[in-house]
């Protein structure tokens, strides 16, 4: 019957509480939504928890979790003007932020990119009044006689304290020495890239090929340059192309986008003649996400009937909404 009573008293802000994290999401508001959403249930709620998290993941906040033997309650200056209770998880950027809790108030570090956790003292209890008693030993068993070696030494660790997992108690975070900061992952692709590309060009011949490119939104401009052969005749050609090209796929580790273009091309062969043509490009990239590294493949065919395939690796400056 009890809980049935608490279960109808504590529905009403649960509610309340899951709209104002719903509300956080839609605003961008990446720090209350993930401390609102938290335990809400409902697909809304889940998909709105589910985006709030990747998002976070991409970003450059840090996670800080604040945990106790028992209920607690506390205040945190990374989330100001929030009543919060233990367990609870908070995103905030790297900094240095006080907690105050049972009436003390501590320090900690947040590092950059990281997750770290903060356990709360509980309350000292008051000590018991003195009293007066007795001891005796009379009744107490004996142990037996040891009959062999005397028992192994356990030798205490040379591993500076703070580092052994024995400071937990202090309110002080825990840095692992060798733990490796996370590195910021771009959920969205890139609005700019600009970068060199290296390759082989294949048309009669098999020759390195180079280009310039850039991207911005859908538009792709690009500068190329390889020598090729037709018809027995060789000569060098560069090019210009430009076109469209888009996103498609987004896996976890790159973004792979297709394009189109229109390419021109002045070409020139030997005794110092000289000729220009026109044709159509198509490209498949594949960009990494977590290295400026791309690599391409681009068939160009010619209006006049020549045609080549290009296979490269280029890098790319980047820049981001």
């Amino acid at each position: 019957m009890i809980a049935v009573v608490v279960t109808m008293l504590t529905a009403p802000a649960m509610a309340e509480r899951c709209e104002q994290g719903l509300a956080a999401a839609k605003t961008g508001d990446l720090q209350h939504a993930a401390l609102y959403l938290e335990g809400c249930l409902g697909d809304e709620a889940e998909r709105a928890e589910s985006d709030v998290a990747k998002k976070l993941r991409a970003s450059q906040l840090s996670a800080l979790s604040v945990v106790a033997d028992h209920e607690t309650a506390f205040e945190t200056d990374a989330m100001p003007g929030e009543a919060l209770t233990t367990p609870a998880t908070i995103w905030a950027k790297a900094g240095t932020y006080k907690i105050r809790a049972n009436g003390s108030e501590s320090a900690t570090v947040l590092p950059a990119h990281s997750r770290a956790t903060v356990v709360l003292n509980a309350p000292k209890k008051p000590a018991a009044a003195p009293t007066n008693g007795t001891v005796n030993f009379n009744d107490e068993p004996t142990d037996p006689p040891v009959v062999g070696p005397p028992p192994a030494q356990k030798h205490k660790s040379i591993m500076p304290c703070k580092f052994d997992g024995c400071d937990t108690h202090s309110g002080e975070v825990l840095v692992d020495p060798l733990a490796v900061g996370a590195e910021a992952v771009h959920g969205d692709p890139p609005e700019l890239r600009i970068g060199a590309r290296l390759g082989v060009a294949g048309s009669e011949r098999i020759a390195a090929s180079f280009a310039a490119a850039a991207h911005w939104s859908w538009l792709a401009l690009r500068v190329d340059g390889s020598p090729r052969e037709r018809d027995a005749v060789k000569y060098d050609e560069l090019g210009v192309s430009v076109g469209i090209s888009h996103v498609v796929l987004e896996p976890d580790a790159a973004w792979i986008s297709l394009g189109l273009a229109l390419r021109g091309d002045v070409r020139n062969a030997p005794m110092g003649t000289a000729g220009t043509g026109l044709g159509v490009t198509g490209e498949l990239e594949l960009a990494l996400r977590q290295l400026p590294v791309t690599f391409g493949a681009r068939y160009e065919q010619g209006f006049a009937g020549e045609h080549a395939v290009v296979v490269e690796v280029g890098f790319d400056w980047r820049r981001f909404n």
